[in-house]
């Protein structure tokens, strides 16, 4: 395997493990809103299930944390790529839009303030 293409493997796991981590951050984070929509519309006890809803929300933050890592890796792999591709290589991502560096969308009502 040359080095580019191996590059591009890791690179492409990386991005495979990112999205896997984003999934399992909305997943948990739906089965939060889930569990507290139903205990609201049907009026149950907020002493039902509260310690399913604590343990729901320490896997969200340990998925946020997890994300995290993920990125700190990204950036880690950012600079070491050019050390195995050759410097002036640009590997590509899975072109999903993301913004790059300290480029903001601004969107609606949304603007950068700082």
């Amino acid at each position: 395997m040359q080095r580019r293409e191996l590059a591009q493997t890791i690179a492409d796991a990386l991005f495979t493990a990112e999205d896997s981590a984003d999934h399992s951050l909305r997943d948990a984070s739906a089965l939060i809103n889930t569990l507290t929509s139903a205990r609201l519309d049907h009026r149950l006890s907020a002493v039902l299930g509260a310690d399913a809803l604590s343990h729901a929300a320490e896997a969200v933050s340990a998925f946020a944390q997890a994300r995290g890592k993920l990125v700190a890796a990204h950036h880690a792999l950012a600079d070491a790529a050019p050390w195995l591709v050759g410097h002036g290589v640009k590997l590509t991502g899975p072109m999903t839009g993301k913004p790059e560096g300290e480029q903001v969308p601004t969107t609606g009502r949304l603007r950068r303030v700082a």
